[in-house]
């Protein structure tokens, strides 16, 4: 990965964390394949959350264009890989949070106005956490 490419992936990784703090939310920066941060507990999160984390500029058409796949050939994030994907509007500082199961694409695109919206990063996290939580929760009783 080139270092431009790098320092956008930390900055990232940082903002999820740093916005979820101010939640109330305990989250980690982790070196995992398929994981970036991990939230262990705050608001909500009753089981630790692996999240993969996106970062992205907006281009020409004002579309934040997101990679949502792993590996060759590119295939869509699953909930083996992941729990959540956080989709980072960098120029924006905001962040939209999907469960895994939401995002079954190789490519997302978000219009920049989405992430001008005052509460899209509580909002969104919430709705994928609860989400998340419950495709768990089915995950367990199918055991």
């Amino acid at each position: 990965m080139a270092d431009g490419m790098k320092m956008v992936g930390h900055a990232a990784e940082s903002l999820v964390v740093f916005l979820l703090a101010k939640q109330g939310v305990e989250a980690f920066m982790v070196k995992q394949d398929g994981i970036d941060v991990v939230a262990l507990q705050g608001k909500g999160v009753l089981v630790a959350q692996r999240i993969e984390v996106k970062g992205a500029r907006y281009n020409k058409k004002n579309l934040y264009s997101f990679s949502c796949a792993k590996g060759d050939p590119k295939r869509p994030y699953k909930k083996q890989d992941c729990d959540i994907i956080a989709l980072v509007g960098l120029l924006h500082e905001k962040v939209s949070f999907k469960a895994v199961e939401e995002l079954q694409m190789v490519t997302k695109k978000i219009h920049r106005r989405d992430f001008e919206s005052d509460d899209i990063t509580e909002r969104t996290w919430e709705r994928a956490l609860s989400k998340s939580l419950q495709s768990t929760k089915n995950l367990l009783e199918g055991i």
